[in-house]
């Protein structure tokens, strides 16, 4: 089997991928706020621009591997059919032939017509948002031109029509492995317009997005862990039945992963065999997992509520394998099912498999499970009552002092804000400082506020997945003794 690998625009990636692989073929990535959007927003994929993407494909290239460029974009606002949208379309596909990159990943068809048309050097693949499950939908697109298919994450467990697909088709054929997506998810189609949209370069969003999409599925996984069994995995000691039926390579997610638990699911899929809690090889939240997200694109206090939208970066700094415990080895067999039965003509609730396997392989953490999902019904509730576009009020510090010291630091400090929330990060940093100096005397206080409160309101204010470079960081500054004693004092 080989395997396709999410490119974190990481050299080491390359290099321990050259050295401790021997199955992966193919890298697919994309640049920041590229023009086609495509499938991770801005706020999730590590940036990257054209310069530092091209080295990284020349690389890759260099090492023997193949590089899959993804315009995948499920939605172009009509403007692939202007004069202008379609030229800036067309100059971007030239750049990305020119760094050498030999395959292509599509959604929309006239896109793979125009690319076979006018860029005849490419492979062109198309992306599992097109949805191609069965033999007469990848019969369209193989007609026009497609060397090579994803297939929908939902179709991964219906063998029938892998197989029939296989028998019928020439091009290749590959499968995700890795994912966690809700089967048959109702989301789907308002999640890859919102994606597609909030990873475009030059769109009237500017890359923000609220994904409440991602809310509504996460809670809903908390809450049902049966739908977790039923999400279209493969596990890495079942690669062999993928192989038999002649699947050519399967997928590797996800491009926002750091290297080093990348590596960790190369090595489980190309081993056949995982010792260890299965969520840690799916994309689930997962502290020091991924690459921390660019909140410029989500605090946008022209847009939306501030508070609300840090809360939200907040919650998703939980670690899903905190709340939830697969052993992989207790799912042995639990496979073999799917390669006869038809779920897509089933109903859940009669069948009761998954549910069954559930509740003997899944250990849960009952009251971090319970405090996460208050916490996501909390967020749906502002979602829903629309408080979550409430104007932003900032606090009044114009009688809060500072000392020279404490005032330098919150300076040194602004350098880990995103440009647009300058203002308001620096006004609710003083006005926490205050809060918690007041709290140390046990009364307001209209004392001058010291360096320990500062740097301690703005490591509260942090999001919890931002949190660990900033810790980084303050301690190379001589600052996280500030936050350590008054975390320690808060445990007292």
């Amino acid at each position: 089997m080989k395997y396709s690998v999410a490119c974190n625009w990481d050299e080491t990636l390359l290099e321990r991928l050259s050295s401790e692989s021997a199955s992966v073929e193919t890298l697919f990535g994309q640049i920041t706020d590229d023009p086609f959007g495509g499938g991770r927003g801005s706020f999730l994929a590590p940036k990257v621009n054209r310069d530092q993407a091209a080295e990284f494909i020349a690389e890759a290239r260099r090492r023997g591997f193949h590089f899959n460029y993804l315009l995948n974009g499920a939605c172009q606002d009509n403007l692939e059919m202007t004069r202008q949208g379609n030229r800036i379309l067309f100059d971007h596909i030239e750049w990305v032939a020119s760094t050498g990159a030999d395959k292509v990943t599509v959604t929309l068809p006239i896109i793979l017509v125009w690319l076979k048309r006018h860029f005849p050097e490419f492979k062109v693949v198309v992306s599992s948002w097109a949805r191609v499950a069965n033999v007469k939908r990848a019969k369209y697109w193989e007609d026009i031109g497609a060397d090579e298919i994803i297939v929908a994450e939902y179709a991964t467990r219906d063998f029938a029509s892998l197989e029939a697909m296989r028998r019928a088709l020439r091009c290749k054929l590959e499968v995700i492995a890795n994912p966690s997506c809700l089967y048959m998810c109702y989301l789907d189609t308002n999640h890859i317009n919102m994606m597609s949209h909030s990873a475009q370069g030059g769109h009237v969003s500017g890359g923000f997005v609220l994904d409440h999409c991602q809310v509504y599925c996460q809670r809903l996984k908390l809450a049902q862990p049966d739908e977790l069994l039923k999400a279209r995995w493969v596990r890495p000691e079942d690669v062999g039945d993928y192989e038999e039926i002649g699947i050519d390579s399967l997928k590797l997610l996800e491009r926002f992963r750091n290297t080093e638990t990348m590596m960790q699911v190369v090595r489980a899929y190309e081993d056949r065999r995982f010792d260890g809690n299965f969520v840690e090889l799916l994309t689930l939240p997962r502290r020091n997992a991924y690459n921390p997200p660019n909140l410029e694109y989500l605090i946008k206090p022209e847009l939306v509520n501030i508070d609300l939208m840090l809360e939200m970066a907040d919650i998703f700094g939980y670690s899903f394998s905190d709340v939830m415990q697969i052993d992989n080895r207790a799912l042995d067999g639990f496979a073999k099912h799917f390669k006869t039965h038809d779920c897509y003509h089933s109903s859940c609730e009669e069948c009761g498999y998954c549910k069954r396997w559930a509740e003997k392989t899944v250990q849960v953490d009952e009251a971090k499970r319970q405090a996460i999902l208050e916490r996501f019904d909390c967020f749906i509730e502002a979602i829903i009552e629309r408080r979550t576009l409430a104007e932003n009020v900032p606090p009044d510090v114009s009688r809060i002092h500072l000392s020279p010291e404490a005032a330098s630091v919150l300076d040194s400090l602004m350098v880990f804000v995103p440009p647009p929330l300058l203002e308001i990060a620096r006004m609710k940093t003083i006005n926490g400082a205050a809060q918690i100096a007041g709290q140390d005397k046990g009364s307001k206080t209209d004392e001058t506020i010291g360096t320990e409160a500062i740097v301690h309101a703005f490591w509260l204010g942090t999001p919890e997945p931002s949190r660990d470079p900033l810790r980084q960081a303050l301690q190379q500054m001589g600052l996280w003794q500030h936050v350590a004693a008054a975390e320690q004092g808060k445990g007292c």
